[in-house]
């Protein structure tokens, strides 16, 4: 019997080069199942401790375009179109939570026409040689003989209806090196704005419609209750 049990345990092949050999080392099952309930222990501590959730998807759905129509016997709209209508509401100083406040005064509105492009320039010196002995005057000018003087010329019957302050028609021909020889008849609005109606004058179209254009958007009247109609003339120059 002896020899035939051993021939049997000689014949049994070495299992000792698995990585678990579950015939024989019983207690792998144990460590084996002690590992996986301490494990399953962590990890559900750590969840609980830690409140680890994971986020259900949520789906944004895409608003319309749509179109919102603004009453005008709304209090609140007419307020906004007064602010959007308003050109000084850039220049109100900011709330009280600023830390810089702008002064309005320091920061006065000038209106400047975008026609106008007069820029102040130094006049060039009569003569750059120098002369012997102690410079002359020049002579006093004649106001009389200018020529600025005589090339606008205004209807009189225009006088219960003075110019505007702000009327820059002479300013801006004073700037033109020569003025064509025209009669331009226009109206005068009550607001005292100016519609011109005829160009008399030995021009192009286009030339007529330029200065029908130029004294339309530079002169000015005072206000009045009637509407009016006049001439001006321009001299040649």
């Amino acid at each position: 019997m002896r020899i035939f049990g051993r021939a049997m345990e000689e014949d049994e092949p070495d299992e000792r080069g698995k990585v678990f050999n579950w015939t024989r080392e019983k207690r792998i099952w144990v460590h084996l199942t002690a590992f996986l309930v301490f494990s399953v222990l962590i990890h559900g501590s750590g969840f609980y401790l830690f409140k680890v959730v994971y986020p259900s998807p949520t789906r944004i759905e895409p608003e319309p375009d749509g179109i919102m129509v603004m009453k005008s016997d709304d209090p609140a709209t007419r307020t906004l179109l007064q602010r959007l209508s308003d050109r000084t509401i850039f220049l109100m100083p900011p709330s009280a939570q600023a830390k810089e406040r702008v002064r309005l005064e320091e920061h006065g509105v000038r209106f400047t026409p975008a026609f106008q492009k007069a820029e102040p320039a130094l006049l060039p010196p009569a003569s750059t040689a120098a002369g012997p002995g102690l410079p002359e005057p020049l002579p006093a000018s004649d106001p009389g003989q200018g020529s600025t003087a005589l090339r606008v010329r205004l209807d009189p019957g225009l006088a219960s209806r003075p110019l505007a302050p702000w009327s820059i028609l002479h300013d801006y021909l004073a700037l033109a090196e020569e003025l064509p020889a025209a009669k331009v008849t226009f109206q005068i609005a009550p607001d005292g704005g100016v519609k011109v109606d005829e160009v008399e004058a030995a021009l192009e179209v286009s030339e007529k419609r330029q200065l029908a254009t130029v004294i339309e958007s530079t002169l000015r009247f005072l206000p009045s209750a009637d509407p009016a109609r006049g001439w001006i003339e321009l001299g040649g120059g």
